[in-house]
């Protein structure tokens, strides 16, 4: 294969070339060896025998009508009731299907994220409420009694495991004086965040003319709320009692699908189901978040097998057997095995795109001088989608 090579390449292969002529005999009779061994400065190919890649750019890929049609059938929710669908893989950062994910409907008690939200950013959670009239909405309910005196921390728990309507006003009134300036509060918050579909008239969701968010608001939502530990472990808590009162989580995924740990449910006449799901397995996130469903938690588990079945997080292809890039020599002639460190990256890739993911090795030797040892590390391993890095592998000297 004729490789193009530029002036600067050109120069390290004569200097690599005057380093040969001062080797041992022995050394020059292996010139090819160390020619192609000097190539590796460059990018060599590492899906079989080894190959100079002659383009600084990943080669052209065209995808086949199947691999079109699975992205295509990725793309969309599997046939569902819900209004809104919105499905996001966290640790990838990527929203995989979406479907009205910013249409402006009632969210219910999903309105219940951003109460929660501002709660925690205020962070005053050991502060002491009591509760009053005022506070008892209807609807669900942490189950308060007037008079009774509770910390903000301990309302918090009674705002997202039942969805306590009660909790939301007590928490609303304590932190703004009144509910009313706590819903200002909100919507200013939303328009910070850029929430553009997200405006309130209450604390807790209940219907109202005008109340409405979005599948892609309530996701930026949750996103942050899940930065905080404690909203962590409690959206992820089945039951508990605090301060006295039995809380059982609304989230009904909690005890029937493997790997869910929360987030948020809401009803409402207006809204219909309404969930914000997290499920994680292996080590990975996903969240899903469905507006006006007729059946959330089996739309949930339909759009999840939908995701497994064409995303993936994958270590990097296995390495060959010994190659001759595997070997380099030192300036004194002495050999060198190459070999990665550790395990390979773990990395996200659609169904469809699985035969592009390809390894190269990239090497960057010791300057004049410094000695060889064990264990150096002389380049990394590149693993690429096209010409997209997607992670890295250090090479290292044995």
């Amino acid at each position: 294969m004729r490789t193009h090579i530029s002036r600067s390449d050109e120069s390290a292969w004569l200097q690599a070339w005057s380093e040969t002529r001062r080797l041992p005999r022995v050394g020059r009779s292996l010139l090819p060896l160390a020619l192609l061994l000097v190539a590796s400065l460059f990018l060599v190919g590492f899906g079989g025998p080894p190959t100079l890649v002659d383009r600084d750019q990943a080669p052209s890929y065209r995808l086949t009508v199947g691999q079109l049609r699975q992205m295509a059938t990725a793309q969309q929710p599997p046939p569902v009731t819900s209004r809104a669908v919105l499905l996001y893989d966290v640790d990838a950062d990527q929203v995989l299907m979406a479907r009205n994910e910013t249409l402006a409907l009632p969210p219910a008690s999903l309105t219940k994220l951003l109460t929660a939200l501002m709660i925690l950013e205020e962070g005053d959670l050991d502060a002491k409420v009591q509760i009053q009239p005022g506070d008892l909405a209807p609807g669900a309910s942490m189950g308060l009694q007037v008079g009774e005196v509770l910390t903000v921390e301990q309302l918090l728990w009674g705002l997202l495991i039942p969805s306590g309507n009660d909790a939301a006003m007590a928490l609303a009134r304590h932190s703004a004086g009144t509910v009313d300036v706590f819903v200002q509060r909100m919507n200013i918050r939303a328009q910070e965040l850029g929430l553009e579909q997200t405006r309130f008239a209450n604390p807790h969701g209940l219907d109202a003319p005008g109340h409405t968010s979005s599948a892609q608001d309530l996701l930026t939502l949750a996103k942050r709320n899940l930065q905080y530990p404690l909203f962590r472990e409690i959206v992820a808590t089945r039951s508990t009692t605090v301060a006295g009162h039995l809380l059982n989580n609304t989230n009904r995924l909690l005890s029937t699908f493997p790997g869910a740990d929360g987030i948020k449910t809401g009803t409402t006449d207006a809204a219909g189901q309404c969930l914000v799901a997290s499920i994680t397995r292996e080590g990975h996130q996903v969240i899903i978040v469905l507006l006006g469903s007729g059946d959330r938690y089996g739309e949930v588990e339909a759009i999840y097998r939908r995701y497994q079945e064409y995303y993936r997080w994958q270590r990097g292809r296995g390495r060959p057997g010994l190659t001759l890039a595997d070997r380099l020599f030192d300036p004194q002639g002495a050999l060198w095995l190459l070999r990665p460190q550790g395990e390979p990256p773990e990395i996200f890739l659609p169904r469809w795109e699985q035969l592009r993911l390809t390894s190269y090795r990239r090497l960057q030797l010791p300057p004049p001088g410094q000695p060889w040892t064990p264990g150096l590390v002389v380049g990394q391993l590149e693993w690429r989608l096209g010409d997209e890095l997607l992670g890295v592998q250090p090479l290292v000297l044995e």
